[in-house]
C-alpha cells in the first residue's frame, strides 16, 4: 500500500517479507524503540505492539505478537 504522504525511511517503513506490517522508529534517551502496526485504509496506521530493539533483524516472536494481534483486531465483532 502506497501512502499519500509518506514519512523519510529512517521513521516509518514496510517491513520486508511481511505482508502488511510496518515498523515505526523512534530514537528517545539513548534508546531505539520499535512499534509494529498495519495500515488502515490509505490515511490510519494503526500501532499494536512496541519493544526496544537492540539487533538488526526484527525477532521472529516480536513479529508474531503483532500479527496475533492484528488478527484479533480484524475479527472482532463490531
Amino acid at each position: 500500500m502506497k501512502l499519500t504522504h509518506p514519512a523519510p525511511s529512517v521513521y516509518l517503513k514496510k517491513m520486508v517479507a511481511t505482508e502488511d506490517l510496518w515498523e515505526v522508529r523512534v530514537i528517545f534517551a539513548g534508546n531505539i524503540f520499535r512499534l509494529l502496526g498495519w495500515m488502515e485504509g490509505t490515511d490510519k496506521l494503526v500501532l499494536a505492539h512496541g519493544f526496544t530493539k537492540k539487533t538488526e533483524k526484527t525477532p521472529l516472536q516480536e513479529i508474531q505478537i503483532t500479527e496475533t494481534r492484528k488478527n484479533i483486531y480484524e475479527n472482532k465483532e463490531t
